[in-house]
C-alpha cells in the first residue's frame, strides 16, 4: 500500500538523520556523518517535494525539518571545503606543484564551517524530526490509494519530460540546475521503487538516472574547484604576487578535465532521455 510504503521511507531517513545527528553531537568533524546528514535531508526533502502531490494534501513539513537544513547547509560547507583540498591535491601531482595559498585558504574555509557545525549542533534540537512520520502517517490516512500514486506517477512522468540536455556552450548554472534536478529525481523514483511502471524499469530509468546525477555530480565538484583556483589566482595576481608557471598547467588541467567530464555527462543525459522517452 502507498501510504504504509511512504511511511516506512520517511522513518529510514529520519532515523539516518537522527543518527548522524547523535554522532555528531560527541564528533562534530565526523565526515560520515556529515555525509549522512547531508544526504539524509536532501532525500527528505525530495520526499516531501514529492509527497505534496497527493491529493487534498496540506501537511506542512517546514518546521520539522527548519533545523536539519541549517545542519545540512553548515555541513555541506565542511564538506565541500575538504572534497575540493582532496581533489586539489590530486591535480597537484599531475604537475608536480603543490598550491600552497589555495590549501590554507580551503583549510581556514572548513575550520571556520566546522565551528559553525559545532555550535549549532550543540545548541539546537532535531526533537520535531522524532514525530515527524507519525504526524505525516495521519494526515494521508484518508488519501486514496489508487488516485494517489496516479497522482505521484504523474508528477514524476512531468518531470522526467522537463529534463533536457544543455546546449553544448550553455552556461555552467544551467548544468548545476539538472544536476540538482536529476539527483532529487533518483531519490524520488527510488522512493516508488515499488509502483513504477514496467516501462520504467525494462528501460532499466532509475539506473541511468543515478548515473546522470552521479556524473553530474563529479563534474561539478571539478568544476566548483576550477573556479575556486582562478578566483585564487586573479586575487594573488592583483596582489603583485608571481605564480610559477605550474599555475597555468593546473588551471588548464582542470578546464581539460571539466569539459572531458562534461561531454560524459552530456552522454548519460542522453542516455537517459532515451530511456524515459
Amino acid at each position: 500500500m502507498l501510504q504504509t510504503a511512504l511511511y516506512h521511507y520517511l522513518c529510514k531517513e529520519c532515523d539516518v538523520v537522527t543518527a548522524a545527528y547523535a554522532t555528531l553531537l560527541q564528533r562534530p568533524g565526523d565526515a560520515a556523518a556529515i555525509h549522512a546528514m547531508r544526504v539524509g535531508v536532501k532525500k527528505l526533502r525530495a520526499f516531501f517535494s514529492l509527497v505534496k502531490q497527493l491529493p487534498g494534501y496540506s501537511f506542512g513539513a517546514r518546521k520539522h525539518l527548519r533545523t536539519v537544513r541549517l545542519l545540512q547547509a553548515i555541513g555541506g560547507a565542511a564538506r565541500d571545503t575538504h572534497l575540493q583540498e582532496k581533489h586539489l591535491r590530486e591535480y597537484e601531482k599531475k604537475v608536480s606543484w603543490r598550491f600552497s595559498f589555495a590549501h590554507m585558504l580551503l583549510q581556514d574555509k572548513q575550520a571556520t564551517a566546522l565551528e559553525m557545525l559545532q555550535a549549532t549542533v550543540k545548541h539546537c534540537s532535531i526533537k520535531k524530526l522524532g514525530i515527524l512520520p507519525e504526524e505525516f502517517k495521519a494526515a494521508i490516512a484518508a488519501t486514496d490509494n489508487e488516485m494517489a500514486t496516479a497522482a505521484l506517477l504523474h508528477y514524476l512522468e512531468q518531470r522526467l519530460k522537463a529534463i533536457t540536455l544543455p546546449a553544448s556552450r550553455a552556461h555552467h548554472t544551467v548544468w548545476h540546475n539538472l544536476r540538482k534536478n536529476v539527483k532529487e529525481l533518483y531519490y524520488q523514483l527510488s522512493i516508488l521503487e515499488q509502483l513504477l511502471p514496467l516501462s520504467y524499469t525494462k528501460n532499466n530509468l532509475p539506473e541511468h538516472t543515478g548515473k546522470a546525477g552521479d556524473l553530474l555530480g563529479q563534474w561539478h565538484d571539478t568544476s566548483e574547484l576550477l573556479l575556486f583556483v582562478k578566483a585564487t589566482i586573479a586575487h594573488l595576481k592583483k596582489e603583485k604576487i608571481v605564480l610559477p608557471v605550474n599555475a597555468l598547467q593546473l588551471t588548464q588541467l582542470l578546464q581539460a578535465e571539466v569539459k572531458a567530464q562534461l561531454a560524459q555527462c552530456a552522454w548519460q543525459v542522453k542516455q537517459l532521455l532515451a530511456a524515459s522517452r
